[in-house]
């Protein structure tokens, strides 16, 4: 049998430059290195394995013009060991092993010697030495040692030839020396050239120039130096906000990586230029800038690989496009404001140049912004007796003038006080071409004009304080004015705010002012009617962002499974809702609840199609704050989102955003505008490899009977990733827990069950559920659906007592594990949550899928300390002359022992009698609100859907108050003699279950249990067993079947253990993986002689373990029980 290596996801430590027929990039993945083509964006070819359980910290390449020896060589070094190897179009060759240091090597260089006919590699290590290896002789031939011993953080040789050879060599006395080799021999002194001090941290990183004169540090005091060796002058590079990993130095520029995860581009006098960003998690451990192709490469923790692309146009100081403020006063009022007082009721962008202004008393303006920092300012309206202006909307057209050229017209709808509409088109001088008036609503009635933007400037629509909306159909611009086509009326007597259409799906998408969503059916029949039509809605969805308003509604794509509607609200919420109309009714399901961090009142989430980037806009507390979804772009001061505002994005936010707001009798544009053709704007190209995990990886599952894995980060998200064709590819990402909370532990159920007879009644992969949970007491749950060549998820419920006004929960609790098993209760499927929290109480959640409601129904308490791992187990079992499933689940302590608890009475009391009680409450779904409301039961319900109302979480987490406390029916004390890391059961016969457990003892442990039929739920335990040392530190993951044990630990290894007739362990094999700091470990039978096992910790690996002999009578799963793993 043999146990390979497979893939490696994980951070990227070494870059490099390598000459081939295209340009290339070599990059070091923790022990494997990988050539990518930059101008295909894709491997030259497979990845190389270099070490064993060692990343790849340095790469040299270089080509050698000889007949004697390869067209190029490349050094790949890491720890104390390197390695040469030749390299072509065709792959990487093993040329040379060099034999290992016993001090760490910090920085390789390749020379030729004998008319290029020898190569000689100098090799710089962390004692302060530098040795010379002589490829053709296979020994070290030199060593020179600086006058000053020292250990070094880091150093950097620099030379044409060994003669001319420079060594700069960062102390742990946060000074950098510089210093030559001298003499020659086998062993020769050298001597110190520079001394150069001023850091006040651990120097990570040294670069030279081109030319050797000058000299880059980078430090832990979160700077960069740049030190000209000829005059002595130092520049400080300071910018960063967290410590600095690498540095590049051009002939023109200065490129900083950082922890915190941006690219500083600086001046050669020190200014920052410009800030790149694009990375997550760690930060950028690696940059290489080519001038020839204006191309940066960077490389993070986060796995990915990005090019981007800097032009002459990276090098204009940031000075030069500061964001520009714009004033423009709208008059004075002496004394307080009342309904007759002039002031700005609406402002609306037109595009970055260009502002529309609506008055209380009636004036329409059209602001135009000058780069001189002017505003042109021109009265276009003024409403009869000067009634106010009261909504105002917007909508350009891609006209072509007669000439051929784009027009620049507008078309302006806008409502009075008076009730009367209005729809102007107006040119670019601010002239009106066209103009049509009409009375719309009842005086004081007319709250709302809108264009709907996929059905062009055909139709105006036009809202009313009870919830209705009347479409007017524009007959050309005749003087006939628009026809009234319909009058939608809701149920729900709610101002409507945000709307979208589609006339090809025959709906019409309304957000009002209390929170709901609701739609309308909306076609072309309407047109041929001769009397306005009224519609009742179709359906709604109340509640959709709580009791906040739904600022923007859009309709994003339709198929055949329905119409995808995305909404933002002041909840600080996107909501996705599928919509699908069927002959008989309608079915209404919100699928995906994502809450943007930092934000509380959400205006709206662009898309932008060139980068595929998602920007959200919106408001925390007093600010204005644009942001990426993970980082914070812009924040700008403005008073809150209930005063008048109004804004307008480009492709790149960075460069590309308007902002304007009132403020007393004041108009504040914040603009910042770049319209030149430049791609390096901030953001990369493109990735030569995709995006993973920046953080540690707490928790990873297999899907089950496939190479599909989901894996937990310290991130804050939850990933999926496919192993197929030798290769690991991140596949999708799903949102942010609340809050960026940290993922601590995933569950899966695939299999629902009846807790009276075996049977299980309901299709498996037809529920398949995916659990999360970690920091913040966030716990959260998708969908899965398996289709071919892919597996989707879909949001379902968050649960969460993380309040976003504090930033903190209320007891700062987190969950620490996590089981899961569904049970099906009147033909819906119920899920159980078994969750450990820091508190050392175990909680027994029931997720109701239908009603999406969360109940906790036993708190488990025995656990003095917390508990790290917990497995459950579902057995048919006689009791009373009934087979029936009862329901374990283990508990692993950090005080050494596992307890084993018995959830079947408990189950079976919620599946019959306190579901219907939790039915008609509010569902818990982790959607906020501003003020939120009590948990009420729903009395009336119009819709089904109606029963997906959500609620805030920072009210009760639970509809049940008076949960059971349980008490374990077993305990199996000194398991291990400190905490238990990980458990696994598995089943060995039809009446028997084994326990395998990881501990920090660096032991493995295992116990055989038998539940005694007709004794209720008596356990008796057959054996145990201890194997002492099974790994040389601490056992962090464990996963087992019937056949095989699967441990891992702090020793970065994977150990195999083969399960005797006897239940004794034997050792089979181990492999030394290449994922630092372990956290867990899961695997499945892949074929009949193979199992597929996947670690996770700094990274994600996969291993693959061929056996010679599989036993004919085992299984995973006997009678109704499955294992799932915590």
């Amino acid at each position: 049998m043999a146990l390979e290596k497979g893939p490696y996801i994980g951070d990227v430590t070494a870059l490099c430059f390598a000459a081939l027929p295209s340009r290339a990039v070599l990059a070091g993945t923790g022990a494997q290195l990988d050539c990518y083509n930059l101008e295909m964006g894709a491997r030259y070819f497979p990845s190389v394995h270099v070490f064993d359980g060692i990343r790849v910290h340095g790469i040299v390449a270089a080509a050698v013009e000889s007949s004697a020896l390869p067209p190029a060589i490349v050094a790949v070094h890491g720890e104390g060991k390197a390695k040469l190897f030749r390299l072509s179009s065709e792959g990487l060759e093993p040329w040379q092993f060099v034999p290992r240091f016993s001090k760490w090597i910090l920085d390789v260089q390749i020379f030729t010697k004998d008319d290029g006919h020898n190569v000689v590699l100098a090799i710089g290590l962390s004692d302060n030495t530098v040795c010379l290896w002589d490829t053709s002789a296979k020994k070290i031939v030199s060593n020179f040692h600086c006058p000053e011993r020292c250990l070094l953080y880091s150093m950097r040789l620099c030379g044409d030839s060994i003669q001319s050879l420079q060594v700069a060599a960062g102390t742990i006395y946060n000074e950098v020396l510089v210093w030559a080799l001298g003499g020659k021999g086998s062993t020769c002194e050298a001597k110190i050239v520079h001394r150069l001090c001023g850091h006040e941290g651990s120097i990570y990183r040294i670069t030279w120039s081109t030319d050797g004169c000058f000299l880059g540090s980078v430090s832990d005091d979160r700077s960069a130096r740049i030190w000209n060796l000829q005059t002595k002058a130092v520049i400080v590079l300071f910018g960063h906000t967290a410590r600095v990993w690498d540095l590049h130095i051009d002939a023109k520029m200065f490129i900083t990586a950082s922890e915190d995860c941006t690219c500083g581009v600086w001046s050669l006098s020190g200014e920052l230029l410009r800030t790149l960003k694009g990375h997550t998690g760690r930060g950028i451990w690696r940059c290489i800038f080519d001038r020839q192709l204006s191309m940066l490469v960077t490389a993070g923790a986060d796995s990915s690989i990005k090019l981007y692309s800097l032009s002459e146009r990276a090098l204009i100081p940031t000075t030069a496009k500061e964001m520009v403020m714009y004033r423009i006063d709208t008059g004075k009022n002496d004394g307080f404001l009342d309904s007759r007082s002039e002031y700005v009721r609406c402002l609306c962008f037109e595009g970055p140049s260009s502002l529309f202004i609506a008055t209380n008393q009636g004036l329409l303006q059209r602001a135009s912004l000058l780069p001189s920092g002017d505003v042109k300012q021109v009265s276009i309206l003024q409403t009869p007796e000067r009634s106010p202006l009261v909504c105002l909307d917007i909508f350009k057209e891609q006209l072509v003038t007669p000439e051929g050229c784009p027009s620049k017209e507008v078309l302006v709808a806008c409502g009075g006080g008076q009730g009367r509409a209005t729809v102007l088109r107006i040119t670019s001088e601010g002239q009106i071409a066209w103009q049509s008036t009409w009375i719309a609503e009842a005086e004081r009635q007319l709250l709302g004009a809108f264009w709907c933007k996929s059905l062009g400037s055909r139709f105006v629509f036009t809202t009313d304080p009870k919830g209705g909306v009347r479409c007017w159909a524009m007959n050309g611009e005749t003087s006939e004015g628009p026809r009234h086509l319909a009058y939608f009326k809701s149920s729900l007597s709610s101002r409507i705010v945000c709307m979208d259409a589609s006339l090809e799906k025959q709906v019409l998408v309304c957000g009002d002012q209390k929170g709901s969503l609701l739609f309308f059916h909306f076609d072309s029949v309407l047109f041929e009617m001769e009397d306005p039509a009224v519609v009742e809605e179709l359906d709604s969805f109340r509640g959709a962002h709580g009791i906040s308003a739904v600022a923007n509604v859009s309709i994003s794509e339709f198929s055949n499974e329905g119409t995808k509607t995305i909404s933002t609200g002041r909840d600080g919420c996107v909501c996705e809702v599928f919509y699908q109309r069927g002959q008989l009714s309608s079915v209404l399901s919100c699928h995906r609840v994502e809450k943007i961090a930092a934000i509380t009142v959400l205006e709206s989430v662009l898309c932008l199609s060139g980068s595929k980037r998602r920007i959200g806009l919106g408001f925390s507390a007093a600010d204005f704050v644009l942001w990426d979804i993970t980082n914070e772009l812009k924040r700008i001061s403005c008073g809150g989102w209930k005063r008048p505002h109004s804004s307008f994005v480009g492709e790149l936010p960075e460069t590309q955003f308007c902002f304007a707001f009132v403020k007393e009798q004041t108009i504040c544009i914040c603009r910042n505008w770049d319209d030149s053709d430049d791609s390096s704007k901030g953001h990369p190209l493109q990735a030569l490899q995709k995006q993973s995990h920046g953080r540690e990886v707490h928790s990873i599952l297999f899907f089950p009977d496939t190479d599909w894995l989901f894996s937990g980060s310290e991130d804050g998200r939850v990933q999926i990733s496919r192993y197929a064709q030798e290769d690991l590819t991140v596949f999708a990402s799903l949102e942010e827990h609340v809050g960026g909370s940290a993922v601590r532990a995933l569950a899966l159920s695939t299999r629902v069950y009846n807790s009276k007879t075996e049977a299980s009644g309901i299709d498996d992969m037809q529920h398949a559920v995916l659990f999360s949970a970690g920091a913040k007491e966030v716990l959260t749950c998708w969908e899965l659906f398996d289709k071919p060549e892919q597996i989707s998820a879909r949001w379902l419920s968050t649960h969460s007592t993380f309040s976003k006004k504090s930033g903190v929960n209320k007891d700062d609790l987190r969950y620490m594990a996590l089981t899961v098993f569904a049970v099906e209760s009147d033909g819906v499927p119920v899920y159980f949550v078994v969750a450990a929290m820091s508190n050392a109480i175990l909680t027994v959640k029931a997720f109701d899928s239908s009603s999406k409601t969360w109940s906790r129904i036993a708190v488990l308490q025995h656990h003095k300390c917390p508990v790290l791992t917990l497995h459950h187990a579902v057995l048919p079992c006689f009791s009373q002359g009934t087979l029936a499933n009862r329901f374990f689940v283990f508990s692993g302590c950090t005080d050494g022992s596992i307890a084993v608890w018995d959830l079947t009475n408990s189950v079976a009391s919620f599946t019959v009698g306190e579901r219907e009680k939790a039915q008609g409450l509010r569902p818990l779904s982790g959607r906020g609100s501003q003020g939120g409301k009590a948990r009420r039961r729903l009395n009336h319900q119009r819709h089904p859907s109606q029963q997906q109302i959500l609620k805030d979480p920072q009210s009760s987490p639970d509809l049940s108050q008076d949960a059971a406390v349980l008490s374990p029916v077993l305990v199996l004390s000194c398991c291990h003699q400190s905490g238990v890391n990980s458990l696994y059961v598995c089943a060995t016969s039809s009446s028997t279950l084994s326990i395998v457990s990881g501990g920090d003892d660096q032991s493995l442990h295992s116990s055989v249990l038998s539940m005694q039929e007709g004794a209720g739920s008596t356990i008796r335990v057959l054996s145990r067993q201890n194997v002492a040392n099974a790994h040389s530190s601490a056992v962090k993951g464990v996963w087992s079947d019937s056949e095989w044990i699967f441990s891992t630990g702090l020793d970065q290894r994977v150990r195999c253990w083969q399960i005797a007739q006897d239940n004794r362990l034997t050792h089979s094999c181990s492999c030394i993986i290449d994922v630092p700091e372990t956290e867990s470990i899961d695997a499945h039978r892949s074929s009949e002689s193979s199992y597929r096992i996947t670690v996770a910790g700094r990274g994600v690996q996969v291993l693959n373990l061929a056996v010679i002999a599989v036993r004919k009578n085992s299984t995973r799963e006997c009678g109704s029980f499955a294992m799932t793993p915590s």
